[in-house]
């Protein structure tokens, strides 16, 4: 069994240990090195994307994945690549929240979890996050695209609210904005101007590489 096999044995099983392991053993054994490891671990998040699509898995079994992996790169592979000095090849830089008013978090840091797994830098601002954070933080960042999400139908319109901001400041033209929850869809993203909109974590990851290709 290939070590990429291994892995994604390893993360449909949900086992973080046993990620974590044999990561950690084919790292001491010089078989991969952090970098080839993290973008095996992507591709096999874009395994596990592809059959939710297909629905040989499920919800639950997508946030699992999910964190089983985060684990690993969180605790392992990252403080390893940042020691080492090597830079860590990314497809974008995306700041990630839930608006001002709005508190879940679930759908939201799924899409950065799977973000992340697939070669993007995120930056997850948690929840009842303001317009202004939003564009502070994007700044602060270097932020290619930037993600809120509104579970509330009360709360959707700080995402027209933000795009209106930037606006303002005149900066609508630095960043991609894409907006996500179930209130919304590809029409309202449409209507306040976002670059774009999807429903699902998988969606969000095809969206993103859309934009950034």
């Amino acid at each position: 069994m290939s070590l990429k096999e291994q892995l994604q044995t390893a993360v449909l099983d949900f086992d973080e240990n046993k990620v974590k392991s044999i990561c950690k053993t084919s790292l001491d054994n010089k078989q991969a090195t952090a970098v080839e490891l993290l973008r095996m671990i992507g591709d096999v998040m874009k395994q596990v994307g592809d059959r939710f699509e297909k629905e040989e898995i499920f919800l639950p079994e997508l946030i699992a994945a999910a964190n089983t992996v985060k684990v690993t790169i969180d605790e392992l592979l990252d403080p390893i690549i940042r020691e080492s000095g090597v830079k860590k090849e990314t497809k974008g830089v995306v700041v990630l929240g839930t608006v001002e008013g709005d508190i879940h978090s679930i759908g939201k840091d799924l899409v950065g979890s799977f973000l992340f797994a697939n070669g993007f830098e995120v930056h997850n601002l948690g929840v009842d996050v303001a317009p202004e954070m939003f564009l502070e933080k994007a700044e602060e960042f270097g932020a290619t695209i930037i993600g809120m999400s509104a579970l509330l139908s009360i709360s959707m319109d700080i995402q027209r609210k933000f795009i209106e901001l930037l606006k303002r400041e005149g900066k609508r033209d630095k960043f991609k904005v894409v907006v996500g929850g179930a209130p919304t869809s590809e029409d309202w993203a449409k209507n306040i101007g976002a670059d774009g909109w999807a429903d699902d974590a998988i969606g969000a990851v095809k969206l993103c590489l859309g934009l950034v290709s």
